[in-house]
């Protein structure tokens, strides 16, 4: 009559979805340096963006993290993200209607644990089966309904599922039965029970003594004032007595009145258990399954329309098979930089204020890039970007970028700078090594690996070398790779690497400066300009280093340059000190 559904809007194959899900749960699926990639991509606030706020948080979290390496999985998220974008009115009768009735079912799947007693099994059943019928409704209101059509493949089998489920004739059975059994059920809607009392007026003896199908209310202040003395009644018990001095364990008098109440009863309970029992294989577990799902699509809503709203291009790159290793994104941004900017400043528009960029990463352009240039000239921000897009991706959310075709990695590992720790045996320097040799031998050619001022921690030759040797081990891999570096001969050298046998090919991107242009820094009084200083384009171009990384320019934002602090000095001491 019934079967378990096997279904999921995340994975077109249902058992190996979660399985993998299962596997990141148990931590034996996590990925490696996860928790890193997590923190360097600023990923969380991609989920703060999605503004997801029930127990669908971490769900959701784990998603984003998944690093899907399918394509057609990835397409198929997609598609279905594409549908959820086109209703935005599925949310809201989801938030009004199915939300509440979902958790009410999670309560009471829990709740189930502590019946002990038939006949409390049996109106959890019927109460289960209500709202079970409840949500299969709505989903068939949402889903099913001629004014919505989708176009998506999750969507359609979800379609067809409900059908399947609200065409089946025990579930029109179930609908029609379950007024009538509750019908039933409402005939007991209250008790009296007589207690006796000892010589010390302790309670020692209680015995049910009636059933009503109303319940008993509190007798209200008018009634009590004005209320009529009721002639006296002599209750006998209807039941076993039981002794409550004897047996005062916790429970004893709820059990001893459920054996009663069902024997009382026995006929009506009787007529219940069996009309229900031809329904004991209605199962709940797809609608628990399902909700945080349609979370991840609406959350994945809600960042869309964010980001849009604001100005800023959203897109959905086309899924490309892992085999091409190709990252060709165009109008690329730091998606959690301009939630935090909106969430930080309450600006509403950021087409203004967020700097867009080109990236190519393929056989043509090359896949390992050496970004130089200016500090503070958005090195790390595009770094992060890229990352970003790639995860979003993989997990089938739109991206931040007009346009793209994009390969799966393996995985994302990144190596930014971390807190100053104290390690006296390894020093900086060796704890950035010991960091690296960690990561290094587990690129793949499906790997991305992100290098932000890596190595910064020892002299220039040093640090030329050893990152030279990084990046010959890395073309040989094929891994696609960006490394932001204050190392501009490493860059100069492409040319010559290059020439080695490799996999993959690099490149040089620089992070421009407008050098005809003054130099302009926020403080609390305004923009301030720097007549001698460079202004920061934020455009990350493909072009040979520029050789040097405008430090003077950092040093007059911060007031620290040889002439100001000059300046600052005589305006203390005078000019003669």
């Amino acid at each position: 009559m019934y079967k378990k559904h096997f279904f999921s809007l995340m994975w077109p194959d249902y058992e190996l979805g979660r399985a993998h899900e299962e596997a990141v749960k148990s931590g034996e699926g996590k990925l490696f340096n996860q928790d890193l990639t997590e923190r360097d991509t600023n990923a969380l606030m991609i989920i703060e963006g999605m503004e997801v706020r029930n127990d669908s948080r971490t769900y959701i979290a784990r998603r984003l993290l998944d690093m899907i390496q399918d394509d057609r999985i990835i397409s198929y998220r997609q598609a279905i993200m594409k549908d959820f974008m086109k209703y935005p009115e599925i949310e809201i009768i989801l938030n009004a209607e199915l939300q509440p009735l979902t958790m009410q079912l999670a309560r009471m799947e829990k709740t189930n644990l502590s019946h002990d007693d038939e006949v409390r099994k049996t109106a959890w059943r019927m109460e289960l089966l209500k709202v079970y019928v409840q949500c299969v409704k709505i989903l068939e209101r949402i889903f099913c309904s001629s004014q919505r059509t989708f176009d998506s493949e999750g969507l359609t089998e979800l379609q067809k599922l409900i059908s399947d489920i609200t065409a089946n004739p025990a579930f029109h059975e179930l609908e029609e039965l379950l007024p009538k059994l509750s019908d039933d059920i409402k005939s007991v809607q209250s008790v009296t029970i007589g207690i006796n009392l000892d010589d010390e007026m302790h309670p020692c003896e209680a015995v049910l003594l009636s059933v009503q199908e109303k319940p008993i209310k509190k007798k209200g202040l008018l009634s009590n004032i004005f209320g009529t003395r009721s002639n006296e009644e002599q209750y006998y018990g209807i039941g076993t007595f039981y002794s409550i001095m004897k047996d005062n364990s916790a429970g004893t008098l709820d059990a001893a009145i459920m054996r009663d109440l069902s024997l009382v009863m026995n006929d009506t309970f009787r007529h219940l258990q069996n009309a229900l029992s031809r329904f004991e294989r209605v199962e709940t577990a797809f609608l628990f399954e399902l909700m945080p799902e349609i979370s991840f699509y609406i959350g994945g809503c809600h960042l869309a329309e964010k980001l849009k709203s604001s100005g800023l291009p959203v897109c959905f790159p086309k899924a490309l098979p892992k085999e091409e290793r190709k990252f060709s994104v165009r109008d690329i941004y730091d998606a959690s930089f301009a939630i935090k900017i909106m969430s930080d400043t309450g600006l509403t528009r950021l087409d203004n204020v967020v700097v867009t960029n080109d990236i190519d990463m393929d056989d043509n352009a090359g896949r390992i890039a050496i970004l130089t240039g200016a500090n503070q000239g958005g090195k790390t921000t595009f770094t992060r970007a890229l990352g970003l897009a790639q995860l979003m991706f993989q997990s089938g959310l739109p991206i931040a970028g007009s346009s793209g075709e994009i390969s799966p990695v393996d995985n994302i590992y990144t190596h930014f700078p971390e807190l100053e720790k104290n390690n006296v045996s390894e020093g900086r320097l060796g704890e950035e090594c010991v960091r690296l040799e960690t990561i290094l031998p587990k690129l793949s050619k499906y790997s991305l690996i992100l290098m932000n001022e890596s190595l910064s921690s020892t002299s220039h030759q040093e640090c030329l070398f050893i990152a030279t040797e990084i990046v010959r081990y890395m073309r040989k891999v094929g891994c696609r790779a960006l490394f932001a570096t204050h190392i501009h001969e490493l860059a100069e050298n492409i040319p010559e690497l290059n020439k080695e046998d490799g996999l993959s090919d690099m490149m040089s991107l620089v992070a421009g400066v407008d050098e005809a242009s003054d130099l302009e820094v926020m403080t609390e009084d305004g923009i301030k300009k720097f007549e001698t200083g460079n202004k920061r384009t934020y455009k990350i171009l493909p072009k040979p280093p520029q050789g040097r990384s405008f430090a003077l320019d950092i040093a007059k934002t911060y007031g620290i340059s040889f002439e100001q602090l000059v300046e600052s000095h005589n305006k203390l001491f005078g000019n003669n000190n």
